[in-house]
């Protein structure tokens, strides 16, 4: 199975799209984005979690629960708030929709 995984956030134009192929698992999978940085992505019945780790520093996006971010770097670590405005699966495709410091922020996964 392969996957097509959508980052966007329409406030700043950001749009990156990243094929990722042979999923053995599309509960939780790894790839490497368009910069060449590890990505993981666990999807579970109410929520993400995404996690994104380059030399300087670790993003971790819970999106479940008491969703938050969490930036972790040799100065420290930074947490903010997410608020979580939809999350749907629809057979082959999730979508995720939340907000970060007031910008709209959207993950799309597409399973082919």
């Amino acid at each position: 199975m392969n996957a097509l995984v959508t980052l966007k956030n329409p406030a700043q134009n950001y749009y990156e799209e990243t094929a990722v192929e042979d999923i053995g698992n599309r509960a939780c999978f790894s790839y490497t984005d368009k910069q060449g940085v590890q990505c993981e992505i666990c999807i579970y019945d109410d929520g993400i979690c995404m996690f994104r780790q380059t030399n300087e520093y670790l993003i971790e996006l819970h999106l479940l629960g008491q969703p938050y971010a969490k930036i972790t770097s040799a100065e420290g670590i930074i947490r903010i708030d997410v608020k979580v405005l939809d999350f749907s699966i629809n057979s082959d495709i999730l979508i995720m929709i939340y907000l970060i410091d007031d910008e709209e922020r959207i993950i799309e996964i597409k399973y082919y």
